[in-house]
């Protein structure tokens, strides 16, 4: 499965990262994108999806790395996805980010 996703920072320009997710089992998935560091591996049990990942913010510069887990819990409605994203920098945490997506 591929997934395109935009995204903006800030003032910073758009960036735009191409992931390719393979599910292995039941539960567990993988995956790449062109800026990730590695193949990130994934679990899903009922309405839960956790991964984590290393972001290569600027590539080429493993100091500038960041860990990322995200939690993405499917609501009720079967439309809604709550995902919260924990941002390390050293084993630290520098940011946490809670968003909703909800399908049209």
């Amino acid at each position: 499965m591929r997934l395109e996703q935009d995204l903006s920072l800030g003032e910073s320009k758009p960036q735009h990262r191409s992931w390719r997710i393979r599910k292995l089992d039941a539960h567990r998935y993988e995956a790449t994108a062109n800026d990730i560091v590695g193949t990130v591996q994934g679990e899903a049990y009922g309405n839960v999806f956790h991964w984590s990942f290393t972001l290569a913010v600027s590539p080429g510069n493993p100091l500038a790395n960041v860990r990322i887990s995200q939690w993405m819990y499917l609501q009720p409605d079967g439309k809604t996805m709550v995902n919260h994203s924990t941002i390390r920098k050293f084993g630290i945490v520098v940011g946490q980010v809670t968003e909703q997506f909800t399908k049209q």
